[in-house]
């Protein structure tokens, strides 16, 4: 069953209104809805959105706001009109469909547009909520007497470090070719961790390139963690997790794992001090370098890349990423589900083949009635079952596969900023004030639609060539469709992972003819 369960119904009650319950059954009428389906389905994406966006709201002081709480004082009865709505559209007589037929249509153009005013406030309530937590951060750097306002300077502090020369006992399976590592070695790979040698950072820590001892080059990830921290254990399971994962699985369209490092705190009090960081524990993990850095970069951080050069290119990494998929589905031992597909997490080696990385969310899957407390996953990827229930299955992956295969087609982020040609055709479509222009705009609810409308030329990324041959086009309309059942709100209506195989390596096929 749809649960009200999650972060979403928590602030939800902040401003008065049981949103998760809501969103929760909106979702699952929309799926059911035997009439206006497409309707239904787009007015739940929306408020799937809303969902999201409130899960992303880290300060609840924020909520208690007047000027916030004021504004989304309504939106309980608005979710509720469009829940009214949805399940109007359960299997109703041919005379019931026949006269309301118009006034509903009317209902979800109204309704519609009052969702879309409410996620305007969203951009605003996330500047305030982010500013609130950088004046903390802020204060806490500096003295009590020097403290000010806040600055946009101050950096979000980063997870922390792990060695293990006089590494404690580990209780999962000895991990196949796995090294294990000492602090002083990956140290000396990367000049102590230099600035320079950095490549990457986000909410796990940072990422070090270095050379091995031995000539081999890596990707180091520093996972640091302080102890104060509440979300320490979740750190510690996400590393436990990588290792375990990574030590038994080898595919091509994997990125492989060389080793580890984890620091005893016995160990540390033997280590230079500029080394040490009071109160924090540290993971490192050791991979094989990719040169050429992720799908995400060269699809929305990069003007000139071979990537967006070519849709061959597009196609061959999506296909290797979908058999790394298979692979995890199919061969290894028991079902793995990756639990974070998404473009940031696809590598490019030297040759630009691509490489699924960042298991830390993974987990093997136990069947049909396998349910998981914790269902983690990223902004934008995440599908509308795994956000609301505690339900798990195998198509998680091939929701958020879908939504990189739409980034791909159409080069925009799973969230992205509209042009001003785009918001004018929305405009045109659904009668849309200026004032009513969304700041961020979700690319299934986008894309979707348009594809099924038979419209892909409108959406389709135009860097490849501003106008593609028939044979590309026909390609892309089978990239296309097959993403469109990817990301279906149903998930029994998705397709399998080897399905998605097959469909690419006849796309791959066209695109290998056209040259």
């Amino acid at each position: 069953m749809w649960n009200a369960l999650g972060q979403a119904a928590t602030v939800a009650q902040l401003v008065g209104a049981d949103v998760g319950g809501l969103i929760s059954t909106i979702i699952q009428a929309a799926v059911t809805a035997q009439q206006n389906k497409k309707e239904c389905e787009q007015l739940a994406r929306r408020v799937f959105t809303i969902g999201e966006l409130l899960q992303h709201l880290q300060d609840p002081e924020v909520l208690r706001r007047p000027e916030i709480r004021r504004p989304l004082a309504g939106l309980d009865d608005t979710l509720r009109e469009a829940h009214e709505l949805v399940m109007a559209c359960q299997d109703k007589s041919a005379v019931y469909r026949l006269v309301l037929g118009g006034r509903q249509a009317e209902r979800f153009r109204d309704v519609q547009s009052r969702i879309d005013s409410y996620l305007l406030l969203f951009p605003v309530i996330s500047h305030i909520d982010i500013t609130r937590r950088l004046d903390r951060i802020y204060n806490i750097l500096l003295p009590n007497d020097t403290a000010g306002a806040s600055s946009s300077a101050v950096s979000m502090p980063q997870m922390a470090v792990q060695d293990s020369q006089d590494a404690p006992n580990i209780d999962w399976m000895k991990p196949h070719e796995v090294q294990l590592f000492t602090f002083k070695e990956l140290a000396k790979a990367t000049n102590n961790f230099a600035p320079e040698k950095m490549i990457g950072e986000g909410g796990f820590g940072r990422v070090y390139m270095g050379w091995l001892a031995d000539g081999r080059e890596v990707a180091i990830k520093r996972m640091v963690m302080d102890k104060n921290d509440n979300f320490i254990s979740r750190a510690l399971e996400e590393f436990k997790t990588e290792v375990t994962i990574l030590h038994s699985v080898s595919h091509k369209h994997i990125v492989r794992l060389f080793g580890y490092c984890v620091l005893h705190e016995k160990r540390r009090q033997l280590l230079p001090k500029f080394w040490k960081k009071n109160e924090q524990q540290e993971n490192l993990l050791v991979y094989e370098f990719m040169e050429n850095r992720s799908l995400d970069i060269h699809l929305h951080g990069q003007t000139l890349s071979p990537v967006t050069a070519s849709w061959k290119m597009r196609i061959e990494i999506l296909l290797g990423v979908s058999r790394a998929i298979e692979y995890l589905q199919s061969y290894a031992e028991r079902p793995v589900i990756h639990g974070d597909v998404k473009s940031s997490n696809i590598l490019l080696d030297s040759s630009w083949a691509p490489r699924l990385t960042d298991f830390g969310s993974a987990l093997t899957w136990e069947g049909p009635d396998h349910h998981s407390h914790i269902i983690v996953g990223t902004f934008g990827y995440m599908p509308p079952e795994c956000a609301y229930t505690s339900i798990l299955n195998l198509t998680k992956d091939i929701y958020s596969f879908g939504v990189v295969m739409l980034e791909v087609l159409t080069g925009k982020k799973a969230y992205f900023s509209l042009s001003e040609e785009e918001w004018e055709e929305i405009k045109k479509i659904g009668g849309y004030e200026e004032e009513q222009k969304i700041a961020q705009y979700q690319l299934v609810e986008f894309a979707v639609p348009r594809i099924e409308a038979g419209e892909l030329r409108k959406v389709l990324d135009r860097r490849p060539a501003a106008e593609p041959t028939p044979r590309q086009l026909e390609a892309a309309e089978l990239v296309a469709q097959a993403a469109v059942r990817c990301v279906r709100m149903n998930w029994k209506d998705r397709p399998s992972i080897s399905e998605v195989v097959a469909t690419l390596e006849t796309v791959l096929e066209l695109a290998r003819c056209d040259g």
